[in-house]
């Protein structure tokens, strides 16, 4: 409904009290008209013909019947703003959405695809949940009455059939558009919500292949078709298949309910045939995400999604629009690896890898999830291709030789959002310091420095002989047993604690990111969130700091600053698009954080460098990284927090090196290993020590000093550390049963407590980032 013509002879100037001032369409029932409001506001004025009533009493009674739309929620739909009688005939009184029909989109620009096409899905079904729940049928459902805005799609007309047809004189007509009727329809049944169903599923079709489901031919052949022959749904990706397949039934009564299809389509399982305010809003602030920009690569649907992508994109509990800075929600983005995997081997996305409105041509702007969407043309995460094992990666090195292949790697995305995503990402998890890349054969790699040892000139700096014996000062005390159980939401995984562990679950996602929960302050429970890609929580438990699942209205990516007990985050600005954060991490001292920053380019991501954050002064330092061997893992505090450290790889060898908080090299180490997949602190909590996987000993974990000595060695079967219990103790992964447990293991190898447990499929795609609370 845009591009409004000037108004012929003949029609009215005014409508009830709106002044009519341009033609918008005209078809079968009447034209619609641009108006202005008695308060001067846009209106969409749709005056019916006067033959489609025979008398007064029908003319009542379709206006007592439509007015009932008034009612409907404004979730996806044109409000509906008054409906009455003038000169004889109805008038119905809608928001004007200035933008065109589906139909005319897609003859114009082609079928939609991707990100694009599960927004179309999610908004236009949230608008069927909100007419449904006023106990309406649209009855007229079609691309047509789809009006694509700039703040996503919108359903019009709906409630319109159904009146026409307790009051037309054309009686023996069949009220709707004959390419989207129902079988019940054609045999001269009612149609209820379930026929709105059928005609939605339709549309999705329409929109992913430009042409109606059932044909345009001549009528007999779509009515035969669309009684007796399943239409071509090759178009569409698994996920969004199946739940349009199920819509097509034809069954009426076997087709799910419009409430059941959004939380599906949101991630949330098929429950619940109404779907609560709550998730109509999420529906809609997934639907208003904005487009992608042109480097964004296509979303993948049932990856992981979608937190957003798609979509553990975001999520599906994005922020809607109106908030802080004017910023809207993300879709979704899978995670990519967990901390210490090389960043192109996951497609990392930024944030959102939409466009928002007025941002430079090129800015992501955010978008998840999917909900079920994944961003990229591979799926990040533990197993995905361009994770762990996955083309795109150097052949994983499993320390059990028992582990699933890819069960390595996890965490975001690129950011995160994303939505796994776009390429780059940097590990993935949180704590990324140790990624988990065989070394080279022959090669051998380096990772951790003292500063000093190399007077600032960045020469490398040999490893010493190491002693196989634990780190002096540490002591071996036994973990305590673990007194209380708590099942996690959304998958087959629970946690042992007790409240004298030094660590604590405090955030982990799902689905390779797609979703995403929160430990809520205080308290053993955790809460689905949508806000943010990455979360850490500061080691008094008192704050925390996450990844935005939002770019700001000038394309500024951001971090929030959390008051876990209550109050207004504060949000603090980091880069412009392309670049964004992943992974924030807390120093050592408490006052800052740091993320480490990727680049969008083309259909992958490249690592960027590092930005130090001021908490206090809300103000970041962005480090451009120019040495042509980083860019592949993130970046991790050093110790005393006066400097920060990746892995490099150089001439097939890979080494930690370390810069100051300016980005200066002060030293890089060699002859340390190979990086090891850790989802948590790279460092000991004394900041002494670090994990690799052992050079030449497959199956081994090497604990080094900061000054590259070899301070114990140890057997454990795990291809994923979740980090540092202790001083004295890892806490890791291994294969137990059909499923996993994560242990703690001293360091001599011995699993002393169990922490976590997780099903095989769970497993997969789930990423766990503790916090040090002593």
């Amino acid at each position: 409904m845009s591009n409004p013509v000037p108004l012929r002879p003949g029609d009215p100037a005014r409508v009830g009290g709106y002044e009519l001032t341009g033609r918008l369409g005209e078809g079968g029932q009447g034209v619609v008209y641009l108006g202005r409001s008695p308060a001067g506001a846009a209106v969409a004025v749709k005056v019916l013909r006067s033959d489609l009533t025979q008398n007064e009493e029908a003319l009542a009674r379709f206006v007592r019947e439509v007015s009932t739309a008034v009612r409907v929620a404004t979730f996806c739909t044109a409000q509906v703003i008054e409906t009455g009688v003038a000169d004889h005939r109805p008038f119905i009184v809608s928001e004007f959405i200035d933008g065109p029909t589906l139909t005319d989109v897609v003859e114009r620009d082609g079928p939609r695809q991707g990100a694009a096409l599960y927004r179309l899905a999610i908004g236009t079904v949230t608008a069927l949940v909100a007419i449904h729940q006023a106990g309406i049928v649209h009855r007229d459902f079609k691309p047509s009455n789809v009006l694509l805005g700039a703040d996503g799609p919108r359903v019009i007309d709906f409630g319109i059939a159904k009146a026409l047809d307790k009051t037309s004189t054309l009686t023996s007509m069949v009220v709707g558009t004959p390419a989207y009727l129902t079988p019940e329809q054609l045999a001269g049944e009612q149609a209820g919500p379930a026929a709105d169903m059928f005609a939605w599923a339709g549309t999705m079709v329409f929109a992913a292949t430009g042409e109606a489901p059932f044909g345009a031919d001549s009528l007999p052949a779509v009515f035969n078709r669309i009684m007796n022959v399943e239409p071509d749904l090759g178009a569409l990706d698994e996920q969004l298949r199946a739940v349009v397949a199920a819509c097509l039934s034809k069954d009426a009564a076997a087709r799910p309910a419009a409430g059941e299809v959004l939380m599906r389509l949101l991630g949330h399982g098929g429950a619940g045939a109404a779907a609560p305010a709550v998730i109509m809003a999420e529906g809609t602030a997934v639907a208003q995400a904005p487009p992608a920009p042109s480097y964004a690569p296509p979303f993948r649907q049932g990856a992981a999604p979608p937190n957003a992508v798609p979509p553990n994109a975001v999520p599906p509990n994005a922020v809607p629009p109106g908030s802080a800075e004017g910023r809207w929600a993300y879709p979704g983005q899978a995670r990519g690896p967990g901390h210490g995997l090389p960043a192109q081997a996951y497609p990392g996305r930024p944030p959102s890898w939409q466009q928002p409105a007025g941002a430079p041509q090129g800015a992501p702007s955010h978008a998840g999830p999917p909900p079920p969407w994944a961003a990229g043309p591979t799926s990040p995460g533990p197993g995905g291709p361009g994770g762990p094992g996955g083309p795109g990666r150097a052949e994983a090195t499993s320390l059990s030789g028992s582990g699933p292949p890819g069960a390595g790697g996890k965490g975001r995305v690129p950011l995160v959002v994303a939505a796994a995503v776009a390429g780059a990402l940097v590990l993935g998890g949180a704590g990324y310091l140790i990624a988990q890349a065989a070394a080279e054969p022959g090669g051998r790699v380096a990772g951790g420095a003292t500063p000093g040892r190399t007077g600032g000139t960045g020469e490398p700096v040999g490893r010493t002989s190491g002693q196989a014996t634990a780190p002096a000062g540490t002591t071996a005390s036994a973990p305590p047993p673990a007194t209380r159980t708590v099942a996690l939401p959304g998958g087959a995984i629970t946690v042992h604690e007790n409240d004298d562990d030094p660590i604590r679950l405090t955030y982990y996602s799902l689905d390779n990111g797609k979703r995403v929960y929160i430990r809520e302050y205080g308290v053993n429970s955790f809460a689905k969130s949508g806000k943010y890609f990455d979360y850490t929580v500061s080691d008094d438990g008192r704050r925390a700091v996450g990844t935005d699942t939002l770019y700001t209205k000038d394309g500024y990516s951001t971090v929030s600053l959390v008051e876990r007990a209550g109050g207004r985050p504060k949000v603090i600005r980091i880069a412009k698009a392309p670049v964004y954060p992943t992974y924030p991490q807390w120093s050592p001292d408490g006052t800052k954080a740091l993320v480490t920053l990727n680049k969008a380019t083309g259909d992958t991501s490249q690592g960027y460098g590092y930005a130090i954050i001021d908490l206090a002064g809300g103000k970041a330092e962005i480090v451009h990284v120019k040495e042509k061997d980083v860019g592949r893992w993130s970046y991790f505090w050093r110790g005393d927090g006066r400097a920060v450290g990746t892995w490099a790889l150089n001439g097939g060898t890979e080494r930690v090196r370390f810069y100051d908080l300016g980005g200066t090299v002060l030293q890089t180490l060699l002859e340390v290993g190979s990086p090891l997949t850790v989802e948590g602190d790279d460092m000991s909590p004394s900041g002494d020590h670090f994990l690799t996987a052992c050079a030449g000993g497959r199956r081994q974990i090497c604990v080094w000093s900061l000054d590259g000595e070899e301070r114990a060695r140890f057997s454990f079967p795990t291809d994923r550390v979740i980090g540092w219990y202790d001083d004295a103790h890892i806490a890791a992964w291994r294969k137990k049963g059909e499923g996993y447990e994560a242990v703690v293991v001293d360091l001599g190898g011995n699993a002393t407590r169990v922490l976590a447990t997780a099903g095989s499929a769970d497993y997969q795609k789930l990423f766990l980032r503790y916090t040090r609370t002593g």
